[in-house]
């Protein structure tokens, strides 16, 4: 990037994250090498940066209950639907 007073180019000096609630968007301060200008700017950091915090804990799914015999015939039997076609076949 190059000083807008001068030309020369400026280098990052200081990152600072948005105190704002949207993740993504940092404070650049850039200092210019030749004239020492300061300049600023809002950068918008895609996937934001990576922190020195905790990793989040992954919690295992419950187990799960297998289902209980009456409730696997009642949902094998056929619905009313499917005996209203049935006799009309004459099955």
């Amino acid at each position: 990037m190059r000083c807008t007073a001068c030309g020369a180019e400026v280098i990052l000096t200081n990152v600072v994250p948005d105190d704002t609630m949207v993740r993504g968007f940092e404070h650049h301060t850039f200092i210019c090498l030749a004239c020492h200008v300061a300049a600023h700017r809002v950068v918008f950091t895609r996937h934001g940066r990576e922190d020195d915090s905790e990793p989040v804990p992954v919690h295992e799914a419950p187990p799960t209950v297998p289902a209980s015999k009456a409730a696997e015939e009642q949902s094998a039997a056929p619905g009313f639907f499917s005996r209203v076609v049935a006799r009309m076949r004459g099955q």
